[in-house]
């Protein structure tokens, strides 16, 4: 729990809303812990705390996605980003794999 600027409690809850699968993985970060891949051209070793950009192919990083499950692990990676001031959103890994998986099927079976 952290204090916002009119220094009321906050916390961390999770939020539903709908993404365009293809918008997220342009400009994904997945990681274990602190190091991880770029999404879009699969750069690997990036730093999420400070490499706004992929070195390789110059996206900038909107969303970070993690396959830790541990409520613990996760709100170390939240208060991180919340306390370095980063402009990401933390997505659920396995709801976007299994979106991603989900409409590549679809496109698969297109006339």
């Amino acid at each position: 729990m952290t204090s916002d600027a009119t220094g009321k409690n906050t916390k961390f809850v999770r939020v539903w809303r709908q993404l365009s699968v293809e918008d997220v993985k342009k400009q994904l970060l997945y990681i274990d812990d602190l190091y991880g891949t770029c999404g879009n051209c699969k750069k690997l070793g990036l730093n999420y705390l400070k490499d706004k950009k992929c070195p390789d192919c110059g996206i900038t990083f909107k969303y970070l996605a993690t396959k830790l499950s541990k409520v613990a692990d996760i709100g170390k990676i939240l208060s991180r980003i919340d306390k370095e001031g980063l402009d990401l959103t933390l997505i659920e890994r396995e709801d976007f794999e299994r979106s991603s998986a989900s409409d590549a099927a679809r496109d698969l079976f297109k006339s």
